[in-house]
């Protein structure tokens, strides 16, 4: 005999009845772009969300119009019903967005086509092992906007010295750093964030790391560029825990480079 508890479980997995019932031709309201579409299309890749959403087991809101509603970026959503209907691919300069709409969507046949597109691959492989090898990338990033942001009162444009050491020469300091030297009574701010141990001593992942937070500021909206600087060896100087021994140094094979951030154009405006 079933127990009770087996008994309910099976009462459960009676068969659901569809919530919804589709018509054969959908009208769609993405992001307040109307499309109109079939349901077979929509349900093409039976594992998408587009799939369950359209499969009758869901209720899906509606507008005025009593267009279905996709609460997503009605413009990429082309892109979406292209590659539904024919397969097409995006073309390279909306690959990376139309990538982001795919994981949403849940379309793994054209996520897979995308990873090896060269915008998506540069983004999701590239710059993404570039950030995870700058420490704290995120904290370093608010703090260098943050700082740009203190310097802007006092002149047009704000200019950061960054300071990337490879590796302390003073042995037994091996921590993580992301610290700030600023004189704003001089519109001088300095970061120092490292250690880039396994990264080679020539410079050039560490200006490439450099780049993917030019990148990434840039797309965020700021005008924004940096310069590189010939290499030096920058030191900082600390007390003892007890604060009865005298001042020491520690050294850094350091990358070093200014970025300049832009707060309104100073050429080209039209006086009244």
């Amino acid at each position: 005999m079933d127990a009770p508890g087996t008994l309910r479980r099976g009462l459960n997995k009676a068969p659901a009845r569809p919530v919804t019932q589709f018509p054969a031709v959908i009208p769609l309201n993405v992001g307040g772009h109307d499309y109109t579409t079939s349901l077979s299309t929509l349900r093409k890749y039976e594992s998408s969300m587009l799939a369950a959403m359209f499969s009758g087991r869901y209720h899906v809101i509606q507008d005025e119009q009593k267009r279905y509603f996709i609460d997503r970026d009605g413009d990429l959503f082309q892109y979406i019903l292209k590659f539904l209907r024919d397969s097409e691919v995006p073309p390279h300069h909306v690959a990376v967005q139309v990538y982001k709409e795919a994981l949403y969507y849940g379309l793994h046949p054209l996520i897979e086509i995308l990873k090896s597109s060269p915008p998506v691959r540069a983004e999701y492989e590239l710059r993404e092992s570039l950030r995870n090898a700058l420490p704290k990338y995120k904290e370093f990033k608010e703090k260098l906007v943050d700082l740009a942001y203190e310097l802007a009162s006092a002149s047009h444009c704000s200019e950061i010295s960054i300071h990337q050491y490879r590796e302390f020469l003073v042995e037994g300091l091996q921590a993580q750093t992301l610290s700030i030297r600023r004189d704003l009574t001089r519109d001088e701010s300095t970061i120092l964030v490292g250690p880039l141990n396994d990264y080679g001593k020539e410079g050039q992942l560490e200006e490439s790391m450099l780049h993917c937070v030019l990148f990434d500021l840039r797309e965020e909206g700021f005008n924004v560029d940096f310069r590189m600087r010939e290499s030096v060896c920058e030191y900082w100087t600390q007390k003892n825990k007890n604060n009865d021994i005298p001042m020491y140094h520690e050294f850094y094979d350091t990358v070093c480079c200014a970025f300049t951030f832009n707060w309104w154009p100073t050429k080209g405006v039209k006086k009244k």
